[in-house]
């Protein structure tokens, strides 16, 4: 959130082990099985009968053990790469990282990333079939960043324009760009097209390893092939490490303990019925100032400007994949700025609003993506009632209705509530507003925020929990939660929070750390004990040490360097419990 706490609020390393120099990772386009993202591909005609997730299916079929393949000791993929000038180190075909592959998993990693088989669950996870490592098509398409076109028998690798990887079942070679190479029977299984990972490293020149013991099977580029060389050991460590941590913290959602005030008041929300949003930050612009006494930490994908269409690819197919329904893109302090007369003088708004624009465009084409709803002001502003009181409100509204809502393009992208469009609107903290009809835009379903409820005695009942009518950017310990219509409405849910005051003085309140993730699972396992409509997460990429003010206290959900994707992954096994999936 846009620097806005003040009043009675004070604004207040998990080090992963092993050598992860490696894993500071340039962007990519996670891909994930998306049909209508590329344009017909170099060396033939793209595909038929594509479809953008697989159907399930219950029962695989077992692989078989191939005949044995003398591979091609080029590289083509690689080099049609290089002659393409395809920015590697920005989307496609990543590198300076370690794609490991775990026998009998349902998932593996790029760096410190997690990267699912499949949609499906775990039903399908890779294999060893004699001396060959087998994993999916859906895998390798999301760890080498590449785009996936995938019917029964066909999977296609492609970077659009410039570099297609053709497998047909059955078929003991690769087309790339139209030319025929030696590889490894693909093989069909269940929904789903298995490739021989050995042979998808020769295309790239990929250098590979493979523990036994572990069964870890390792690919590797040129840049880092010396240093994981000399000691693959460590590699190996490294990911039985994070495999561990995955299969204790990630993927266990036993319940946990939470506080339970307000619990069984209301009836809780049926699953089917609930929704998960996310606040989004559009606000770094060029030259914004990452790293050291600026960020808690660098986000795993680099710096990056919020205008970026690649990032904000990225960031859709993150979140569609985890499950969430909308994100409220933060707009709260923008309430003065008028585009047509303060563009060039305001280019912290511009880019705000601007990079707005560009994530309804580039999230319409992911299938899935979250919709899109507007936190809009009057935030800190002089005076925040003249604004609805001049006309300043209305004249904000009136843009985004007009930008976003009534556009017939970016409307399908508008995310709706109650049958209207959602407006989120920042009363600041403390919150000035008196009663949620404060102010009333007959467009909008209208919802009031502010920081704290928890804090703001006049706002909530000190003995359930339950805000009078506001909605919580956060809180410090147990949620407090509002209610619409006799039913638990919405409930934030962040990873750790600031303290408050100083220790030892009126009102203090300790700092929540992440804690190993812990912190975050016990604010799930609230929502899910009270059972909202909403559960409204807070934050995915604030960064700013203004309002993440230190490694561990930070809230940010987006993969960081240090931390890879362990939280977003966390937040998307939560998510499946509280939907009850």
């Amino acid at each position: 959130m846009q620097t806005r706490y003040k009043s009675i609020l004070t604004a207040g390393r998990l080090m992963l082990s092993g050598r992860i120099i490696f894993f500071i990772l340039a962007v990519a386009c996670i891909a994930g099985a998306f049909a209508g993202c590329g344009p017909k591909t170099p060396g033939g005609q793209p595909p038929t009968g594509r479809q953008a997730t697989p159907e399930p299916t219950a029962v695989p079929e077992e692989l078989t053990v191939p005949e044995n393949i003398e591979l091609s000791g080029g590289a083509p993929a690689r080099d049609v790469i290089r002659e393409s000038g395809v920015k590697m180190v920005r989307r496609y075909y990543r590198k300076s990282y370690v794609v490991a592959v775990p026998v009998g998993k349902h998932y593996g990693f790029w760096g410190l990333a997690k990267a699912e088989l499949s949609r499906e669950g775990d039903s399908f996870v890779s294999q060893k079939v004699g001396d060959r490592i087998y994993t999916t098509a859906f895998f390798i398409a999301n760890a080498f960043g590449m785009r996936l076109l995938q019917d029964d028998v066909h999977a296609e690798f492609t970077v659009p324009e410039k570099l297609s990887i053709r497998y047909e079942a059955g078929i003991a070679k690769v087309s790339v760009n139209g030319a025929e190479y030696p590889s490894y029977p693909a093989q069909k299984s269940g929904s789903h097209i298995y490739i021989d990972c050995e042979s998808f490293a020769s295309i790239l020149g990929y250098k590979t390893y493979f523990d036994d013991a572990s069964g870890i099977f390792l690919m590797y580029a040129e840049d880092i092939a010396e240093d994981v060389v000399a000691d693959p050991a460590a590699q190996i460590d490294l990911y039985r490490e994070r495999i561990d941590l995955y299969e204790k913290v990630v993927f266990n959602v036993d319940d946990v303990e939470c506080d339970t005030t307000g619990a069984g008041l209301y009836e809780p929300v049926p699953f089917d019925e609930r929704q998960v949003g996310i606040a989004y930050t559009t606000w770094f612009r060029q030259g914004y100032v990452w790293g050291k006494n600026k960020t808690w930490d660098l986000p795993m994908l680099g710096q990056y400007r919020s205008e970026d269409e690649d990032i904000i690819y990225q960031h859709g197919v993150w979140l569609a994949n985890a499950g969430v329904d909308f994100v409220f893109v933060d707009w709260s302090n923008n309430i003065n700025y008028d585009p047509e007369t303060m563009r060039k003088a305001r280019d912290d708004f511009r880019t705000i609003e601007e990079s707005t624009e560009l994530l309804f465009k580039v999230w319409s084409t992911i299938p899935g993506a979250p919709k899109i709803c507007i936190f809009t002001g009057p935030g800190h502003v002089q005076e925040q009632a003249d604004c609805l009181a001049n006309g300043r409100m209305k004249a904000k509204n009136d843009q985004i209705y007009e930008t976003f809502v009534a556009d017939p393009e970016y409307g399908k992208m508008y995310y709706y509530y109650e049958g209207k469009p959602l407006l989120i609107c920042y009363g600041a903290t403390p919150s000035f507003a008196s009663s949620p009809d404060e102010y009333v835009d007959d467009r909008f379903t209208i919802r009031w925020m502010t920081g704290y409820v928890g804090q703001q005695g006049n706002l909530h009942d000190k003995e359930t929990k339950v805000s009078s009518f506001h909605w919580s950017w956060e809180e410090r310990g147990a949620q407090t939660f509002a209610v619409h219509n006799g039913r638990p409405e919405a409930m934030t849910v962040v990873a750790a929070w600031r303290k408050q005051g100083k220790e030892g003085g009126a009102g203090y309140i300790p700092a929540g750390l992440r804690d190993g993730g812990n912190t975050f699972k016990k604010q799930w396992q609230r929502a899910d004990l009270i059972g909202p409509k909403f559960a409204l997460i807070v934050s995915f990429n604030e960064w700013s040490l203004g309002e993440q003010v230190s490694f561990e206290n930070s809230k940010d959900i987006e993969p960081s360097a240090q931390l890879g994707s362990l939280y977003l992954d966390i937040m998307a096994e939560q998510i499946k419990k509280f939907k009850g999936r």
